[in-house]
């Protein structure tokens, strides 16, 4: 099941150029939404595409103040992945990559007839989590696709994807106002958690999906929003060895360390700590690439920066 906000608080003007092109019939069949994980890229996509498909229905998208109604058939449809013209892909978490088989099926579904002669929608989430044979596979459906066919690609722009796969389809970079965060966060928790927040969290311009899954492990932990900071969570982190067995944290871990090695800086103003983010976050890529020990670039991690 999906899980996403029913209002949408971001990227309006680009969401009403969309609405035009789709008036006009110029909409463009292949998009890539690219820009900063965590932004609302997903949830723009997921709005725009209710807004489709509920066009014809008498619960429609609410234009005016941007919001699903969840009473629409197509939302339901849609957030039960059951919807017969909505094709959905993410990586499982239990994968390193979006598989191949699942663009298999992806494929199966384009080559079935359309219900109603509707539009059919995929929509992947993380295109950067593609491998070169499932990246190889999507290319040619792309290259296939026809005007009956929408693609809608979600891509985080701090991991590279195939330039082949981006030069398919027609970009567009979203940007984010984080002076918003705290208002997202407040509609989202329906309290203003972010003022109980460690100055460490407030300082850099995180998205509003780390900070929200952040609070989220704190509490789950019974752990202070206001007393961890960044050194006492990763410590905390390394400890519990979360980067086990919590997916946010394993999808996450780099951010936490970006956070750490910025507030650093912005302490000493020493760039050494610049050098030193660039080199863990090769350690972790190399990590991740060839399945190397996680146990023993923590235990490094926490005796070389962390207890010093």
């Amino acid at each position: 099941m999906l899980n996403y906000n029913l209002k949408l608080f971001s990227h309006n003007k680009l969401f009403n150029d969309f609405i035009n092109l789709d008036l006009l019939n110029k909409l463009p069949s292949r998009v890539l939404l690219t820009g900063k994980e965590g932004i609302g890229k997903c949830t723009f996509a997921l709005h725009f595409i209710n807004f489709l498909f509920s066009k014809n229905e008498t619960t429609k998208y609410n234009l005016s103040k941007n919001i699903i109604n969840s009473d629409s058939k197509s939302f339901n449809l849609i957030n039960n992945l059951t919807h017969p013209n909505f094709f959905f892909i993410s990586k499982q978490e239990e994968k390193k990559y979006i598989d191949i088989e699942q663009i298999r099926l992806m494929i199966y579904f384009l080559n079935r007839s359309s219900f109603n002669n509707y539009k059919k929608i995929i929509l992947i989430d993380g295109v950067e989590d593609l491998n070169l044979n499932s990246a190889n596979a999507l290319l040619k459906s792309l290259e296939e696709s026809n005007s009956n066919n929408l693609f809608f690609l979600i891509h985080n722009i701090n991991k590279p994807i195939l330039d082949t796969v981006r030069s398919r389809c027609l970009s567009y970079k979203l940007n984010f106002n984080f002076s918003d965060t705290k208002f997202i966060l407040s509609e989202h928790f329906n309290d203003n958690l972010y003022d109980n927040l460690n100055e460490d969290f407030k300082e850099t311009a995180l998205s509003p999906k780390f900070i929200i899954n952040h609070i989220n492990f704190i509490n789950e932990n019974k752990l202070d929003l206001d007393e961890y900071d960044i050194e006492k969570t990763i410590k905390y982190i390394i400890e519990k060895k979360a980067y086990r067995k919590n997916y946010f944290i394993i999808d996450s871990f780099q951010s936490y360390i970006e956070i750490y090695f910025t507030k650093m800086y912005l302490k000493t103003k020493d760039y050494k700590y610049y050098d030193n983010f660039i080199k863990t976050i090769s350690e972790t890529n190399l990590i991740n690439k060839f399945n190397l020990d996680l146990d023993s670039f923590f235990i490094k991690f926490e005796n070389k920066y962390l207890n010093i």
